[in-house]
């Protein structure tokens, strides 16, 4: 009956473990996003200082530097949620990974710090529209 109870909890903890891949996959996508909106604000800035026609207006480029940084926040808590989760259920089944998967929640606390900065600043100078498009990429 022993070996029973274990096999269920095995194959509960891989069906947990796949669920939150899948969460994680799709986060990796919105990083990716993420990353690509910063490449193309870099861009722009780039054509900015270089007196050539831009690919965003002011405006459209301070949205996307919004959106950014409110997605790379998202992303981050989602990282936070599946690393924590894992790490519950890691420990329940007393799996080997428990030790790293609590430095990646730290890791995680550390992002989230990171983009909680990046929203004041965009936040900040989104409202008073002091954000300049060369600005705008460094967060």
């Amino acid at each position: 009956m022993t070996r029973d109870n274990e096999r269920i909890n095995k194959k509960e903890f891989n069906e947990q473990k796949i669920k939150f891949l899948n969460i994680q996959l799709i986060a990796t996508i919105g990083f990716i996003i993420a990353l690509s909106i910063s490449y193309f604000l870099t861009l722009d800035k780039k054509l900015s200082l270089e007196k050539k026609d831009r690919l965003f207006s002011e405006e459209v480029a301070q949205n996307l530097a919004l959106f950014q940084t409110i997605l790379v926040f998202i992303i981050a808590l989602c990282f936070l949620y599946i690393n924590y989760k894992q790490y519950q259920i890691s420990k329940k089944v007393h799996d080997s990974d428990e030790q790293d998967l609590l430095l990646q929640i730290e890791t995680s606390i550390f992002a989230i710090i990171s983009a909680i900065i990046g929203l004041y600043i965009i936040f900040k100078n989104y409202r008073n529209k002091n954000l300049a498009v060369a600005e705008t990429e460094l967060f």
